[in-house]
This record gives C-alpha cells, sequence and structure tokens, in this order.
C-alpha cells in the first residue's frame, strides 16, 4: 500500500483503515459491506459524502491495493527461517539475574528471560517461573525493518489457529514468539504452511 492516492477524500480513507487493519483485512477478502463501511468513515470526518468514500473504497480494491499488505508480509514470512524450541521457560524476577537466557527484557518492575531449561542455573527462589512453554524464533531477512504488517500477519496466523501468544518479542530482524507447549505444533504450522 506504498501507492500513495490523491484528494483529501482518498487521504481520510486511507488513515481511517490504517488506524483499523482488522477492517483493512477484511475489506481485502471482500466481506465488507461498502455501505457500511462508507457510512463509518463519512461520520468520523464530519460527514464526508459517502458515495466519493465508496468510490474510493472500490478503485482501492480494483487496484489492488488493499491486497498488498498480506502478499508482501505472507512473502516475507516464507523468506524467513521459522524454529520451534522446546524445553524453555520464562522467568520474571525484580531484579536482574545472572543467568543464561535466550532473551531479556526489562520492564519498569521486573525482567523477564526466555531460558533453555537444560542450562538454566542460579535461577532464584523468588522469581516466578512459568513452564510448559515453547518458543518460536523467527529469523526474517533484512526488509522486515522496511515491511509494515509483519508482526500483526505473525499474530493473525497464530491467533487463527486458535493459539495464545504468551509473549511476543520482535526485533531487528528476529521475532520470538512464547507459546503453550500443547499449543506449539498448531503455531508452528500457522506460520510455516501455506
Amino acid at each position: 500500500m506504498d501507492r500513495k492516492l490523491k484528494g483529501s477524500v482518498e487521504e481520510k480513507t486511507l488513515e481511517y483503515l490504517r488506524k483499523r487493519p482488522e477492517i483493512y483485512m477484511a475489506l481485502s477478502t471482500g466481506i465488507v459491506n461498502l455501505n457500511g463501511l462508507a457510512a463509518l468513515i463519512s461520520k468520523e470526518n464530519d460527514g464526508m459524502n459517502q458515495l466519493s468514500i465508496r468510490s474510493v473504497l472500490q478503485k482501492m480494491i480494483r487496484d489492488g491495493l488493499v491486497s498488498d499488505y498480506r502478499k508482501s508480509t505472507d512473502d516475507l514470512l516464507k523468506r524467513s527461517k521459522v524454529t520451534l524450541q522446546d524445553k524453555v521457560s520464562v522467568i520474571t524476577s525484580r531484579r536482574k539475574i545472572d543467568i543464561d537466557f535466550l532473551s531479556v527484557t526489562f520492564l519498569t518492575d521486573s525482567v523477564v528471560y526466555i531460558v533453555d531449561e537444560t542450562r538454566a542455573k542460579n535461577i532464584p527462589k523468588d522469581a516466578l517461573i512459568e513452564r510448559n512453554v515453547s518458543l518460536i524464533h523467527i529469523f526474517s531477512p533484512p526488509e522486515i525493518v522496511t515491511t509494515p504488517g509483519f508482526a500483526m500477519n505473525v499474530v493473525q496466523r497464530i491467533y487463527a489457529a486458535n493459539v495464545n501468544i504468551l509473549q511476543l518479542i520482535s526485533c531487528s530482524n528476529e521475532t520470538m514468539i512464547v507459546v503453550n507447549r500443547d499449543d506449539a505444533i498448531s503455531a508452528y504450522s500457522a506460520l510455516t504452511s501455506y
């Protein structure tokens, strides 16, 4: 969706859709009532002409602008290396601890570690340990940093597999997702089968 549309109706319509990715995705599948969507966009934009909005939406569909997001992020996911790792735990501590970790996140009042259970030592007794989880690690090509919607695509695929994401960490070209161990194969398959 990098091609720019001209005029305020087009700009306002595109702005509305960008703020609501779920509507944008539904529009790309063709399951949206265009009259109803035009009415919503008009209401939010001081009564902008609904027929003009509907015309813009139809033009976006006809020109393929609403399918670009999924196509580019699917292509990027296909070219990514996706691995599944069992025997991991999530450790939450109120302070920094000396531990061998796969990932660490510093929060305001705690530190969260994703660790390999087979190598985790020196875990303090006051730390909260979440076991029976698996880690899905996605190594993507460098253009991930300039491709909007990649994380949303990943989350939507896992959601469609009826899997809850316990943690998601995305930095540069790596994305790490922690799920319950029982859901790991479903989540992994959602990301690797097309």
